[in-house]
């Protein structure tokens, strides 16, 4: 997919998403979508994408697993630079956290979680050499 087939199918999800409460429909039918909102890491602007996330004992973690890319997605450097985010999940307005980046062996440990509740994210992992990081978001 060229950057702005990708900017284009990430722009109907988002209102989709918006739309409908927090639910999209297509190949992300039922899978718990959050809506990112970031600053650019160089361009300081605001990006919004819609991000799968997983709630694991507690925390809610996102994945950059560009799925599989050999490259993190271009929101992995904006949170990176600057870990102050907003999230929207479901119906609920923009809710201010930080993102932050999972270390490895805590990183390894949430990664088997979320490939035994989402057997894609296995697949993932094999078509790639980069370590696919992890994110937990942490309410501000």
């Amino acid at each position: 997919m060229t950057d702005q087939g990708e900017r284009d199918f990430n722009e109907r999800n988002i209102e989709e998403f918006r739309a409908n409460g927090g639910k999209v429909g297509g190949q992300f039918e039922g899978f718990p979508l959050l809506l990112l909102t970031s600053t650019g890491a160089k361009s300081g602007a605001q990006r919004v994408n819609p991000v799968a996330y997983f709630d694991i004992d507690g925390a809610t973690y996102i994945v950059g697993s560009s799925a599989g890319r050999d490259r993190d997605p271009a929101w992995a450097f904006n949170i990176r630079a600057h870990p102050d985010v907003t999230v929207e999940i479901g119906a609920d307005g923009p809710t201010a956290v930080t993102a932050r980046e999972l270390p490895r062996e805590e990183r390894d440990s949430v990664y088997e979680v979320i490939k035994q509740r989402a057997p894609g994210f296995a697949e993932y992992e094999t078509r790639t050499d980069r370590v696919i990081p992890v994110f937990e978001l942490m309410r501000a």
